[in-house]
């Protein structure tokens, strides 16, 4: 089972790969049809995970400590489930969405293999197989961002994504190491019982460097520019990597090494505290977007910022939690705004937008359903998860991360529903745009999936109704059962925390309904969004110039060094040196071939002069002795 559920999306990659051309009009039905198996074969394992509290599977010693093999248990499953089945839906919509892609063979070779890498990730029983589907998802990062190769823009944004993910990984190898030092084996199960061999700093320090490869691979600050620029790549790919894969691998993370957390104040206060920046600082950015898609990246980095806020602090059944709910309705939430961007022949902002819930009745109710549950509306499921880690925080006494959590929670409500009003209501500011014409795939291929997103986006947060009897915590239970407790009984109850933090969500919609969705606002809707545009503070239009910094830190340095190097020290030293050898060899040459000329009395003059030159050094040592 293990082997089916992890090798499926790997087989497609390569079949589609070495098939090609062949397999093109049937890439997506193969792909599909592959991780649809995968996840078919997880779902026939859950009884028996949850029977016998896990699957193990070895593969392969190496040396001693380095044993490599897959793991199923209630956390890899939950990673897995997800993964292949929000996958499987997202394989399906770019069977429509990519339909006429003269390469869409290779896409869905990308699309199979980058399930196939973040599978591995998950399934690993140890550090090294992690670091390996970490940096596989890296790689099929890159493809997939850079997939329409032909635009600049679309190779600077993988080539982004990839260097700065590859930052994240020295991180997670440096701990790898340090793990490896302290209690000679590289497995889970053998690390966490050894957790006690770690002095403290060092503990805080593997922690930190374990975070680095979170921060960089789950977007948090500062390693989260290269998010927004992947909306590059085609919707269904902004959909897996935002919803079911790349950027939950931090997430998992942190949940998977509880036992080094529990056992760190330190670390849980860092990643805390990161969390929450982050969190609010993509609210706050997703205030400065135009553009529908990141819109919703920005959205993204901050609801994984709650993610890692939750497990950060040691709420991990709600952190888990929410990383669950928002797989759906944030894979709902792009699909729906591909089927916009289909339907307005591919145009993506909003500013061009308006009047499109009558257009485009399905894509509403999408974006709708989703923006309810990301911003924690009752009674959809997102509320659940979102009030799980807010009052998690102020359950493990983090006052003013709590205050940062429910602010950040009302300025999420406001930038969705500004994206809301201004899509769907108001005057049409389309200008005409002509949809994309299909062939003969119906409409319903793409339709579908985002029809049954919305049944797990509507009801996944009610598995946590019941609190500690719930089904969650019964299903999670055998992961955490060694978190820390709880500490001091929070100053408010969880029912007066919910409506307050419910009540900021909604102050923060009926902001955005004053400004954008009232009828004098919809009449001016043009005139107001063309002054905001230019008006704009700088900071959020620069993304609070995170790439400029980089780029003066980091880029322009190593183009200053790269050309420096390249201009001068590369060719007038290293080039130099090398034609010093070569001039000095010929020359050396030339002299010695002078001397054989073929005369036998040159040669004889040679002779009789070595000779000469012996007999007097064996004199001249004679007369010192």
């Amino acid at each position: 089972m293990l082997y089916a559920i992890w090798l499926l999306p790997l087989f497609g990659a390569i079949a589609l790969w070495a098939l090609g051309p062949a397999v093109r009009e049937r890439a997506g039905v193969l792909a599909s049809l592959l991780v649809g198996g995968s996840f078919a074969v997880a779902c026939a394992s859950f009884r028996t995970v949850i029977a016998e509290g896990g699957l193990h599977q070895h593969l392969v010693t190496w040396i001693p400590g380095f044993t490599f093999g897959l793991l199923l248990d209630p956390l890899s499953l939950l990673w897995t489930l997800v993964i292949a089945g929000v996958g499987f839906l997202i394989h399906v919509y770019s069977i429509g969405y990519m339909e006429g892609d003269k390469a869409v063979a290779r896409f869905f070779a990308y699309m199979n293999f980058f399930v196939f890498a973040m599978l591995t990730l998950v399934l690993s029983d140890n550090f090294v197989g992690l670091l390996v589907g970490w940096g596989l998802v890296g790689l099929a990062s890159y493809f997939l961002i850079g997939f329409w190769f032909e635009r600049r823009s679309a190779v600077a944004a993988a080539r982004k994504a990839f260097v700065i993910n590859v930052v994240g990984d020295v991180g997670l190898l440096f701990a790898i190491l340090a793990v490896y030092a302290v209690t000679g084996s590289v497995a889970y199960a053998d690390v966490f019982a050894k957790v006690g061999q770690f002095t403290p700093s060092l503990l805080f320090l593997v922690c930190a460097a374990l975070f680095v490869g979170c921060a960089a691979k789950s977007a948090q600050v500062p390693l989260h520019s290269w998010l927004a620029d992947a909306m590059e790549g085609p919707t269904p790919v902004s959909a897996l990597i935002h919803a079911a894969t790349m950027v939950t691998a931090g997430v998992y993370l942190i949940a998977r090494c509880a036992p080094l957390w529990d056992h760190s104040a330190g670390a849980r206060e860092l990643v805390g505290t990161a969390g929450a920046l982050t969190a609010l600082a993509g609210a706050i950015l997703g205030i400065g977007q135009w553009d529908i898609k990141r819109i919703l990246a920005y959205s993204t980095m901050s609801q994984i910022g709650y993610m890692i806020l939750g497990v950060g602090v040691g709420a991990y059944e709600a952190g888990v939690l929410h990383f669950f709910t928002h797989a759906f309705f944030k894979a709902q939430l792009f699909l729906g705004s591909g089927l916009i961007i289909h339907a307005l022949g591919n145009e993506q902002d909003v500013r061009r937008m308006g009047g499109l819930a009558r257009k485009t009745p399905f894509a509403f109710a999408a974006m709708l359903i989703g923006t309810i549950a990301i911003t924690g509306i009752l009674p959809i499921g997102g509320f659940f998860s979102k009030d799980a880690v807010i009052y998690g925080v102020l359950e493990h006494g983090h006052p003013y991360l709590y205050a940062i959590a429910v602010f950040t929670a009302g300025v999420t409500a406001y930038y969705m529903f500004r994206m809301i009003f201004l899509t769907f209501f108001g005057e049409d500011r389309t200008r005409g745009a002509q949809p994309e014409h299909h062939g003969h795939i119906p409409v319903w291929v793409m339709q579908a999936p985002v029809a049954l997103l919305m049944v797990p986006t509507v009801f996944a947060g009610y598995l946590l109704l019941g609190g500690a009897n719930s089904p969650w915590a019964r299903f999670l239970a055998p992961v955490f059962s060694s978190a820390q407790a709880v500490g001091a009984p929070p100053p408010i109850g969880e029912l007066l925390s919910g409506a307050l933090a419910l009540g900021v969500v909604l102050l923060g919609t009926f902001v955005a309904y004053a400004r954008y969705g009232t009828a004098t606002a919809q009449r001016e809707s043009v005139e107001r969004v063309r002054v905001e545009t230019e008006k704009m503070p700088g900071v959020l239009a620069h993304a609070f110039y995170v790439d400029e910094m980089l780029d003066v830190l980091f880029v322009k340095p190593a183009v200053f060094f790269g050309r420096l190097f390249g201009r001068g020290f590369d060719p007038k030293v290293i080039d130099g040196l090398l034609r010093d050898v070569v001039f000095l060899t010929g020359w050396l040459g030339r002299e010695v071939r002078s001397l054989q000329n073929g005369l036998v009395r040159s040669y004889a003059l040679a002779i009789v002069a070595g000779a000469a030159i012996f007999i007097a050094y064996f004199a001249f040592l004679g007369a010192q002795r």
